[in-house]
This record gives C-alpha cells, structure tokens and sequence, in this order.
C-alpha cells in the first residue's frame, strides 16, 4: 500500500493546475485583467502621483490622446479613444488627493470611467464676458496652475523609454495652447522628469502584476531551452524562436520584441563572439546559447535571458572552465544584489559599484565584449523598466547616463542585468561570456526576485 501511494502521489500532483515542468500557466480573463488594472491606477493615482507631481513642481498635467493608442500612455491612464482629443487632467493643489478628470473625446470608450479613478466633472464656468467656457477651459482657468506639465520632451534629449513622454502630437500641441492662450501656453513644461517618478515607483499590486509576467516569461524561456524543444544537431535558431512565439501565441499575450538567440560562433571552443549568426544555424552541441526575450500583459513588459550548455557526448555536466564562468557571474550577481538600494541615484550606485566588482578582483569594462586584458571582465547595464521594458526610470549603466541622474523610487523595477567574460581554461585567447538579466523590484531592503532566478546553467542533453 506504501508503495501504491508513493506511486500515485507524484501522478496525483500533476494533475493539479499549474503543478508539473510543463504546465500551462493559469490564464486571467479579460474582466480579471481589466480589474486589477482599475485597481493599480486607483493607487497610483492617490499614492505615486502626488509625491511625483510636487518632487518636480508641477500643478497640473494634461494628456491628450491622438487617438487609437497613439499616446503611449493610455494604458496607465484607462484606454485608448477611438478617434483622438480624449483628454486627462490631474491638478495638485499641493497637499492632499490630486484632482483627475477624464473629458472623452468622440467615439471613445466609457470604460475609462468605469474604473471609479476619475472625478465628476466640475460644473462649466463663464468667461470674462459672459461666454460659456469649455470643460477643458474651466479646469484650467478655475485651477490657475503656474507649471503645466505636457507630453512633450525637449529637444536633445535621449535616452530608452524618453518616447513615453513625448506623445503630444503638434496639432493638439496646437489645440491645446489656443484654447489656453498664451498665458499659460507659457507655464507648459516637459512631464519627463514628472514621468519619470511616476512610472518607476510601484504599487502593491503592479508587483503582483509584474511578478506573473515575469513568472510566464521565464518558464516559456526555460522549456524552449530544454530537450522539449532542442534535439542537437537538428533544432535551429529559428526553430527556438517560432516555438516561443507560438507559445506567446497560445498565451494571448503579445511579445516584447522576437526571441534573440545568442550562440557559440561555429569553430570556436571558447564560447566567444556568442551571435546569432543566422536564422537557420542548427544548435550543435557544445553549444553555449543563451536567449534574450519578453512578454507583454496589462500593461506589463519583461525582458530577460536564461542561458543554457548544450552537452557533448559522453558530458554530465558542462565543462570546468564553464562552470568557473558561471559561478563568477554569480558572485557578481551577489555583489550587485547586496548594495543596489532605492533612494540614490543610479549614477552613485553605478561609480559604488564598479569600485566594489573591482574590489572583489575582477576587471570593470565599459565594453559589452570581451578585451584581451588578463582575468575576468564585468560590464553592468541595469536599465528601467515595468510599463516598457526599457522604461525611463532611473538606470544604473553607461548606455543611456542621462537616467543615471534619475533616483530609484521606492519599489522600482529593474532589469538586473549584466555580463562576465571569463578566461578559457582549454582555448588561450579566448573568454567565455556570460550573460545575465532578470527583472526585479528594488525596495528599501534591496533587490528583490519578482520570480524565481536562474541559480544554475540550463543543459539540453
């Protein structure tokens, strides 16, 4: 009988939903989505925007949707309109809740307003002359805001993720300040810096909501680079890229950008000048591959990698020289780990860091390839990150320095990610490349996992 339950036991666990290597993920509704997305702009708008709205001096933001999603805001805000001029305006009185009114414009949806996230709209007002004023003009005028911030970034500005901030189009740019007058076509201001607090601080349930994609990201990764997938010396590039698509496919969600499969040049044991070289490349073993993808849902984006040895014949585990590759990267991952920390500057957290990776016996580069200078190299390119995979939200790499000025919010999300180049140990010349990304949430405690981190090298037999 013991030996019965003992059989039965693992069958029974299986069939649970969600239990298994290769369990299908439990999928959402539509409805449950759109609730936890009413549910994060609720607390947003009452815990983040104020604190954002009076850390950059602005009274009054105003976004206007071009329409059809031009904006690329909408989805913080509810949904796109059908044919443009929707109209959202949050005001700051300076303490307490900020006011938020959505004017739809025509043909849009009612269901920005089914959330409950926005005001009843204050009644109109009279001009100076007895004249009935627009509902946008009555906000404004009754407000009498000095900074009135606008999606538009200034030029010379670069940076990942600036685009986010910069969705007025020029006719509404032009609607907008001839409703207005000039005036206070002379307070309008950037809201980059404003965007900038507000989509890198969370909320309780954006973690909640980030942690799941997060979750569905690295399973789908981590089954492609499996035998499920991969039979060496037959299974492509490409072959790893279609299986994920139609994997994303099957899931309803849509892709970050298409799966980025990085592989040994043929030819060379080192694991060097990893490329993706072809589409029709047969993954051979030997083969050190690692994949750069992510998953879009509610809002959400991920971009991570997982990383996986081919084994050769007769191999159980991957080579030595691989192996002290991989176990560098994870002393590095603990250094980063133990001393990124919300409240400074990505710039004083990227200089701290370098001396600490330096410290601990490697070499930083600035390079994102290996050098022939001696031991193991360390490049860091930590990036925003949440609504956009590539967010404008405070950064911790060289890349982009303008958002190293940006301070980590508090529960902010980050790409973790990084690269070691590591010394051959059979192939002088050569180094072995390692790349790591994860997405996480950093909180006064420190980087937290949103999902569980590859620990060790994937290995497809």
């Amino acid at each position: 009988m013991t030996t019965r339950i003992a059989l039965l036991l693992p069958l029974a666990l299986l069939a649970l939903p969600g239990i298994g290597a290769h369990a299908q993920p439990t999928m959402e509704s539509s409805q449950a989505q759109w609730e936890m997305s009413c549910s994060i702009r609720r607390d947003k708008f009452d815990y983040v925007l104020p604190t954002a709205m009076r850390r950059n001096g602005i009274d009054m933001w105003i976004v206007i949707d071009h329409g059809r999603g031009t904006e690329p805001l909408m989805l913080d805000l509810g949904i796109e309109t059908a044919y443009g001029q929707g109209i959202y305006i949050f005001h700051d009185s300076g303490e307490g809740r900020v006011e938020r009114y959505a004017l739809s414009g025509p043909g849009s949806s009612d269901l920005a307003t089914l959330c409950d996230v926005y005001d009843p709209l204050p009644p109109l007002m009279e001009g100076p002359e007895g004249e009935e004023l627009s509902q946008l003009q009555s906000i404004v005028f009754g407000r009498d805001p000095e900074r009135i911030a606008l999606n538009i970034v200034p030029e010379g500005i670069r940076g990942e993720g600036v685009h986010v901030a910069d969705g007025l189009s020029y006719k509404d740019y032009t609607v907008l300040a001839r409703e207005l007058g000039a005036t206070y076509e002379e307070r309008f201001v950037s809201s980059l810096d404003l965007l900038a607090d507000f989509h890198g601080e969370h909320v309780a349930s954006e973690i909640v909501e980030m942690s799941k994609v997060g979750d569905l990201t690295r399973r789908g990764l981590e089954r492609a680079l499996s035998n499920e997938v991969i039979v060496p010396g037959k299974t492509t590039y490409m072959d790893v890229s279609r299986w994920l698509e139609e994997h994303r496919e099957s899931m309803g969600l849509r892709r970050t950008w298409f799966p980025g499969l990085r592989f040994v040049e043929p030819g060379s044991t080192g694991y060097n000048g990893l490329s993706s070289n072809g589409m029709e490349r047969v993954i051979q073993r030997g083969d050190l591959i690692y994949v750069d993808w992510g998953l879009k849902r509610n809002n959400f984006a991920t971009d991570l990698k997982r990383t996986a040895y081919i084994l050769r014949e007769g191999e159980t585990e991957p080579p030595a020289d691989l192996l002290r590759a991989w176990n560098a990267a994870m002393a590095v991952r603990d250094i980063v780990r133990s001393h990124v920390r919300v409240g400074r500057t990505g710039r004083e957290q990227l200089d701290e860091l370098k001396q600490l990776i330096r410290d601990a016996g490697f070499v930083y580069t600035e390079l994102e390839a290996a050098s022939d200078v001696p031991g193991v190299e360390v490049n860091i390119g930590m990036h925003g990150m949440g609504n956009l995979a590539h967010d404008v939200t405070a950064g911790i790499f060289e890349l982009w320095p303008e958002l190293t000025a940006y301070e980590l919010r508090p529960n902010a999300f980050l790409s973790f990610e990084y690269r070691i180049f590591s010394p051959s140990g059979h192939d002088p010349g050569y180094k072995i490349h390692i790349s790591i990304e994860e997405n996480v949430v950093v909180t006064e405690r420190g980087i937290e996992w949103l999902y569980p981190p590859q620990d060790r090298l994937l290995l497809v037999r």
